[in-house]
Order: structure tokens, then sequence, then C-alpha cells
């Protein structure tokens, strides 16, 4: 049998959307990190604000996805960090800078991607705020040939890459009681350029990037001095797979500790707990599977570590959502 080029899990990957209703990578933490679903969400707190996370799911699996990302974000200009800003300070807008790098791993494919984005803030009430951000970058697909393992010995699969740039938008309005944010990614729905064997896939089939959408909301309900219930919704639309939607419920002692969990349905039950010391942040989430691949993995893990820098000495505002 002649030597031919088969790359099909990365189509298999990307073909996946109804399995894991995303082609993007999977984040049980994303409340604790809206900017990286959306870019109007850059820079909307008084410090700059730096979070890095890693994910391995479905744990005992081979070639589970793994997913490591680091972003930041900051306002632009001092005022947003001085104590002593006057109300037409306040009433003010903003610009703001942002920037996400992520690795994506599943098996023998993976996926880069390095963004910038900018987001522009204004107010519409006193304590009432709305930000439009965008975001731009470049998406890298490769596939280690070197670890496929094919029934026919003389089957050859060689390593291949594919580059494309992409771009997403958002809003996202906000107070100190609750926010709400519409976004939309892989805007540009480009093709990847991986090569297939002419005789099982043309080229170009099934190598399409789909655009995703996501709608999210939470809000703030203070319980006592020292306790607040922080309920949140995502809903989550890609094409040809179906509606998605997460629950979550967060309950915080002071800025101190909180515990939450998460319904993502028809996946997983999350368990989620967090700790702020300082400028540090610290937060762990445990995913049950309630789906048909539960059985075979051990749920899944993901780390997420935040860091608040100061502009200036004074008093980090702490993020009301955390």
């Amino acid at each position: 049998m002649k030597n031919v080029l088969l790359l099909v899990l990365p189509a298999l990957v990307l073909l996946a959307a109804p399995a894991r209703a995303q082609q993007q990578p999977q984040y049980s933490q994303y409340m604790n990190n809206n900017y990286i679903l959306n870019p109007g969400a850059t820079g909307v707190e008084d410090y700059i604000d730096i979070k890095a996370s890693y994910r391995t799911q479905w744990a005992g699996l081979e070639g589970a996805p793994k997913t490591y990302y680091l972003s930041a974000s900051s306002s632009l200009g001092k005022w947003r960090t001085t104590s002593k800003r006057t109300l037409r300070d306040r009433r003010r807008p903003f610009h703001a800078l942002g920037g996400m790098a992520y690795n994506d791993v599943t098996g023998p494919t993976s996926r880069k991607g390095l963004y910038l984005s900018y987001a522009y803030n204004l107010v519409l009430r006193p304590n009432l705020r709305a930000a439009l951000g965008v975001s731009a970058g470049m998406q890298q697909f490769a596939v280690d040939g070197q670890q496929l393992r094919f029934f026919d010995p003389t089957t050859v699969a060689v390593s291949d890459a594919a580059r494309v740039p992409d771009a997403s938008v958002g809003l996202w309005v906000y107070s100190s009681d609750f926010y709400v944010g519409v976004s939309g990614a892989q805007l540009l729905a480009n093709k990847l350029n991986f090569s297939y064997d002419p005789t099982s896939l043309s080229p170009g089939t099934g190598n399409t990037l789909r655009r995703h959408y996501f709608a999210t909301a939470g809000v703030r309900v203070p319980l006592n001095d020292d306790w607040t219930l922080v309920p949140s919704v995502l809903v989550k639309a890609v094409s040809p797979a179906p509606l998605s939607f997460d629950v979550n419920a967060k309950l915080k002692y002071q800025d101190l500790l909180w515990a939450g969990v998460s319904w993502r349905a028809t996946d997983a039950l999350v368990a989620l707990v967090g700790l702020n010391y300082e400028q540090f942040t610290l937060g762990y989430s445990y995913d049950a599977g309630v789906s048909g691949l539960n059985s075979y993995h051990r749920g899944s893990h993901e780390v997420l570590l935040g860091l608040r820098l100061k502009k200036k000495r004074q008093v980090v505002c702490t993020n009301r959502f955390w």
C-alpha cells in the first residue's frame, strides 16, 4: 500500500463540537475570568489583572485534552487608580488593553493561540458602564504524525500545521451588582490548510473553524455583611451542535473564601473552591462527568492562579465577582 498523508485526527477534533459543545477549549472557571470569553471585559478592574490556568480534562483517558492559558488586562490612564477621583473622573470613558496566550493539546493534535484585545469603556449611568471590545490574533493547529498509530504498518502519517488569523468581539455591561455580556469568537471562520488523502477526503472538507457565540450574566446578592451569593449563567451556541448552557452559583465569605457549584447541561457537575489573599487568588474546580463518556475517565481538574498588580501605592480594589 502506498504511503498516504492521513491527518484525520485534527478533523475529528474540529468536528467533535456535538461532544464538547464547541471547538474552543473547555473551561470551568470562566466566571472568575470573563475576559477569556469576552474581550469587552478587558480592563474593567482598577488593577492589572493577570491570570494563569491549567486544565486536564477526562483524567485517566489516554490522549485527553490538556489546556494552559495566560491572560493579562488593564485599563489605561492613572485616574482609575487614584483614590481622589472627582465626579467628573468617575464619568469619564477610558480605554483598556489585554492579551492572552493558550495551548490546547489533545493526543497528537494541538492548538495554540495568541491574541491582543482593546476595549472602550463608557458610562451609561453613575453606577452602570458598558464596554465594547475586540480581540485579534493567530491560531495554529498542528498534528504530530509520530504519535499516530495505524492498523496497517505501511501507512505513514506526516506532521503538519496550519496557521490562520482570528478575531472576536464582545459587549460587556456591568455595575457593582451585576454583569451581562455577549460575544462572538472565531468570527473569520477560516479554513485550515491541512492536506488529506485525495481518495478519502477532499481538500477543505470538514476543516472550517466554526463561529462561537456566548451570552453570560451574573448578579451579586448580599446575604449579610459577610456572605454574598453570586449566581450566573452562560449560554453557548455553535453550529451544528445543539445550544449548550451552564448554571453556576458561588457563595463568598467576605473577599477571602468562596465555594460554588456549576451544572454544565448533559455534560458535567462541577465543584469549585477558591481563596483570595491580598493580591493573590487561587481557584480549583473538579468536573464530575454525567455523559456517556463518564465510564472511561476520572473527571476533570482545573487550577486558576491570579495576581492583581497595583498601578500605584494604594489599596487594590477587590473583584466583586471573585
